[in-house]
């Protein structure tokens, strides 16, 4: 019988985790691979069978605010099993150890987005449930007025989240820094929208295609027309394609199912959670 282990990944065992990662999401993610290993390397997990590395994951610590408080909790990033090694149950019993061990931590929660619906019902069938939505649509600009743009810190950004959404995923001024590099990686960034004495919401931008993609829109409804005119301008395009956690400040054409949250102790959670800026 093969002796199966799970636990934090040793130093030893990163270059396998590497290329397992790079087998599944192919090398034109080995750049973002790279920086959140550097940046995440507390947190990177692995399922060894025979003392040797077969799948893993990266569990990122994050904390959800909900009106009872703010509860310690993991977004589990960069869940992968080596080609060879797929349908024996490492994943499964990776997730598992995973959560075991939060819940000895006093963490609360994982929450994970599923690239796919054939992994959204394999994680279904782990316990996890659907805890949020993503609207979907495309904002053309009319060369209207225009709120002004300017690049974000993260502690700017972190304030002005916290203003316009006090419930729900948080990443904090460290997260959202390192996030603030994941998106410069696809020419993206975090934006200020307004005065940058005075800024009237925020965005988050990532580029991985010719169309900039806006993944987080904090602003009132009102200004969110202006919000959309000023990254255009900024941006210098026409277009940009929306991907915004719900509730958004702008009705997108269509919702989709974002991310899954799976409770590892005994807490109230309400049926939906607001999940900004995801590193998918």
């Amino acid at each position: 019988m093969p002796q199966v282990t799970y636990g934090p990944a040793e130093a030893g065992e990163i270059s396998r985790l590497q290329e397992i990662f790079l087998l599944c999401f192919g090398e034109e993610a080995a750049a973002e691979m790279n920086y959140i290993f550097e940046r995440y390397c507390h947190a990177l997990w692995s399922a060894k069978v025979n003392e040797i590395p077969a799948a893993m994951l990266v569990a990122m610590p994050v904390a959800v605010a909900l009106p009872g408080g703010e509860y310690p909790a993991r977004y589990f990033y960069g869940v992968a099993t080596h080609p060879e090694a797929r349908r024996q149950g490492l994943c499964s019993g990776l997730l598992e150890a995973c959560g075991r061990w939060m819940a000895q931590q006093g963490e609360t929660m994982v929450l994970l987005r599923p690239d796919s619906e054939k992994n959204r019902r394999f994680y279904a069938k782990q316990g996890f449930t659907d805890c949020s939505a993503v609207g979907k649509g495309s904002f053309f600009a009319s060369d209207g007025t225009a709120l002004p743009g300017t690049p974000a810190e993260p502690e700017q950004y972190d304030a002005l989240r916290r203003k316009f959404a006090p419930w729900g995923l948080q990443w904090g001024q460290e997260g959202l820094a390192i996030q603030k590099g994941w998106l410069r990686l696809y020419g993206g960034d975090l934006w200020l929208l307004g005065l940058p004495e005075k800024p009237l919401g925020c965005a988050a931008v990532s580029r991985e295609g010719e169309i900039p993609l806006v993944r987080e829109l904090l602003c009132e409804k009102s200004e969110a027309v202006l919000a959309l005119e000023g990254l255009c301008k900024v941006l210098g395009c026409r277009e940009l394609h929306l991907a915004l956690p719900e509730p958004a400040p702008v009705q997108c054409r269509e919702a989709a199912p974002m991310m899954m949250v799976k409770k590892v102790r005994d807490i109230d959670l309400p049926s939906a959670i607001y999940t900004p800026l995801a590193m998918d």
